[in-house]
């Protein structure tokens, strides 16, 4: 599978950034968020601002340009989020630009979920692939939503689909607060590849990738998104940052 041109949403979020960054010599990039970027950007690459959650949006953006691949990072990643607050982005933006996606010549969407989706288990539980979704809160709802969409888009509108149950992507060591964050831990250049990965995979109908880094302790197992994706991640939360003691 060649990907030439990839469309990021969310381009002015933390990850969205570190992507476009990392990436801006591998491919080009139709750039979107209902905010400007606080980065240059120059061409090929280009930044067009867009309401998702409006119907015929996602179809206007894709008409600018047809892109190989759709990495979806926009969202409002608020665990004390209300309803209210998370279905434009959350619910209806997934949904309009999914079903736009569908009926473009696009080979793969990537979709970034959310470790969310499984915090409803007790910590000392490490997540294996194909245990139950069980999230604890309304945000990790949207984003089980959003699995289960891919899903049918991929199964039933020929759409591969990838989604990555993203952990706790942090580049300081202050922003983790327990062992729990550690082990979740998702360094900005692991991220980089595991997107990467995302984009690139072959042979994929629809999968549900774990974003975390190669820690001593995970929270998830890695197994699967090692063996499909080919992801090689190289960064471990407890050699990085050196924690003392910690607490689950």
């Amino acid at each position: 599978m060649t990907v030439k041109k990839v469309l990021l949403t969310g381009a002015s979020g933390r990850i969205g950034r570190t992507c476009f960054k990392a990436m801006c010599d591998t491919y080009d990039f139709i750039l979107t968020d209902l905010n400007v970027p606080d980065y240059e950007i120059s061409s090929p690459h280009r930044f067009i601002p867009a309401d998702l959650s409006m119907p015929g949006s996602a179809v206007e953006l894709l008409s600018a340009g047809q892109p190989d691949a759709v990495v979806h990072l926009a969202g409002v990643p608020d665990a004390d989020a209300t309803f209210e607050q998370l279905l434009p982005a959350n619910i209806l933006a997934t949904t309009w630009l999914l079903e736009a996606v569908a009926e473009t010549s696009c080979h793969r969407f990537v979709f970034a979920s959310s470790a969310q989706t499984i915090e409803g288990y007790s910590v000392d539980v490490q997540i294996h692939p194909g245990l139950a979704v069980a999230p604890a809160n309304l945000y990790g709802v949207t984003k089980c939503y959003g699995e289960a969409l891919c899903s049918f888009y991929a199964t039933q509108r020929g759409l591969s689909c990838v989604a990555l149950r993203i952990g706790a992507f942090e580049s300081k060591c202050d922003a983790l607060k327990n062992a729990r964050d550690f082990s979740a831990w998702l360094s900005p250049q692991d991220a980089v590849r595991l997107i990467t990965r995302a984009i690139e995979a072959e042979d994929i109908t629809f999968f549900i990738g774990y974003g975390i880094s190669d820690n001593r302790f995970k929270r998830f197992d890695l197994s699967r998104t090692r063996e499909v994706l080919g992801y090689k991640p190289a960064d471990d939360a407890f050699r990085e940052f050196e924690p003392g003691s910690l607490i689950f």
